[in-house]
């Protein structure tokens, strides 16, 4: 049998629409696995993408002197190549 080790985890109480109560129990069945488990993760996927910091691009170390191996390309022929390979003209 196997033991799931649960540490530093809190209980709280949370009040939630209808509509989002029934989406995760739905899903919880769907997938087998406790609602309080799915929630967990959303709010854990949640704290990584919204709450914890970030650093902003402008401020990610650089090596000096490194220099474009070949020209960018122009938005243009970006489109293009994403229209390309999603199969439109």
């Amino acid at each position: 049998m196997a033991y799931a080790t649960v540490i530093d985890m809190r209980t709280i109480s949370v009040s939630v629409l209808d509509a989002d109560y029934e989406s995760f129990r739905k899903a919880s069945r769907a997938q087998g696995r406790p609602i309080a488990q799915l929630i967990r993760e959303a709010m854990s996927l949640y704290r990584r993408q919204r709450i914890e910091a970030r650093t902003p691009l402008r401020q990610v170390p650089t090596l000096p002197g490194h220099r474009l191996v070949g020209d960018l390309p122009t938005r243009q022929e970006l489109y293009d190549d994403i229209f390309a390979s999603a199969g439109e003209p």
